[in-house]
């Protein structure tokens, strides 16, 4: 049976498999994120330095991005998924003897440009078995899953971390890996399509500036690479500084955990509905209006007096978050062809490592010269103009 004819992840064996595996991978990484920006605090020494090392580690996605056409039109896009999530969970656990800068700097260098990968070889082989008019339902319910992940894992990890330390927690989450690429595997998907064990077809243009050049021919996908990268930048945002703020008004990695979950919830309620609603309707509402929630919740956090009602912020926040994550990769498969997916999809894929760098860069710029109160009102600014923007969105 060929790939394309292969309905989408909601009704379908294949989808669902690739959905349960990006929530045991988003677990694993769920389990790292109320402890890894404490942990990276703990060897640069500062918290300010925090952001900038998230904004280095973003060139190794520039990297993975920029490299991605040669090796996905020479290697299968599972086999890359295997070699990525093996890679990923060895240097996670790999954390555990980390003790100086310059370890914790390859280390997570090597990490980064693995993750990329494994994200981009998933998004594609998604993409793959849904059909065009269910794209926005398709990515809706896979978000769906890989959100359960992320709503379970820093919970999870936030309590490791208190009773046990932060050593557990990086050996849960590279095992956690190496349980989603058990999952995949045992799924048998090559032997009922073997077509996954081929490398796919795509147009032939070479890596580089000359993917760079054909992607800025249509002015939709730069419009969908500038609404990705707002969107990752505030990940970025949220996945930093909710732990350095916990952290700093005298909280610890549980309460962080719990707070960076919660954040979660309006993902799970939102992301379903909202794909079924672009399909039917477009995205450059949904879009727009996710921004500017955005833009509202971290202008109130910047003159709330009480943590309970900054925590609750930080949740409604998501909710604009919900509003655009299904959408933006959708944005893109909409203004792309078939031939040209493989090509184009890195180029795309570097808003995410673009989105690290830009947002990280400028909480440590601005923790340098605001106290957390001005870094809330500077990103205010940067995602009302997001969403100004995006009303120019051409459907």
């Amino acid at each position: 049976m060929r790939i394309h004819k292969i309905r989408t992840p909601h009704i379908c064996k294949e989808g669902r498999i690739f959905s349960w595996t990006s929530l045991i991978y988003s677990f694993g990484l769920g389990l790292m994120l109320p402890i890894f920006p404490g942990f990276i605090e703990s060897i640069v020494k500062h918290e300010a330095y925090v952001g900038y090392f998230y904004s280095v580690m973003s060139i190794s996605m520039v990297l993975a991005g920029l490299t991605s056409a040669y090796f996905f039109r020479k290697y299968p896009r599972m086999k890359i998924l295997v070699v990525s999530l093996v890679v990923n969970a060895l240097l996670m656990m790999s954390f555990v003897f980390v003790n100086n800068f310059y370890q914790l700097f390859v280390i997570d260098f090597l990490r980064v440009f693995a993750s990329l990968y494994v994200m981009m070889s998933m998004a594609l082989m998604v993409h793959a078995f849904a059909k065009a008019k269910d794209l926005g339902k398709t990515e809706g319910f896979y978000f769906l899953f890989n959100n359960i992940g992320y709503f379970a894992g820093p919970l999870v990890g936030g309590i490791i971390a208190k009773y046990g330390g932060v050593e557990p927690v990086f050996v849960l989450s590279g095992l956690s890996l190496l349980v989603a690429l058990s999952y995949i595997i045992h799924q048998h998907l090559v032997e009922e399509h073997p077509s996954l064990a081929l490398p796919h077809k795509t147009k032939k243009v070479g890596v580089g500036l000359e993917n760079v050049k054909l992607f800025l021919q249509s002015k939709n996908r730069i419009g969908a690479y500038l609404v990705s990268v707002a969107l990752i930048s505030w990940m970025s945002f949220k996945q930093i500084v909710i732990p350095l703020f916990v952290l700093a008004m005298g909280f610890g990695a549980d309460t962080a955990g719990l707070i960076i979950s919660l954040t979660i919830v309006p993902c799970l309620l939102f992301e379903m509905p909202i794909g079924k609603y672009a399909d039917e309707k477009g995205f450059r509402i949904p879009i727009a209006l996710g921004f500017l929630i955005i833009t509202f919740s971290l202008l109130a956090i910047s003159i709330s007096p009480y943590f309970i009602l900054d925590a609750a912020l930080f949740i409604i926040a998501n909710i604009g978050a919900a509003l655009i994550e299904p959408l933006h990769d959708v944005y893109f498969f909409k203004n792309v062809k078939k031939d040209e997916e493989d090509v184009l999809f890195g180029i795309f894929a570097t808003a995410d490592p673009i989105g690290r760098f830009v947002g990280p860069a400028i909480i440590s710029t601005s923790l340098i010269f605001f106290p957390f109160q001005g870094l809330f009102i500077v990103f205010a600014c940067i995602y009302a103009f997001a969403g100004i923007l995006s009303l120019l969105i051409k459907e």
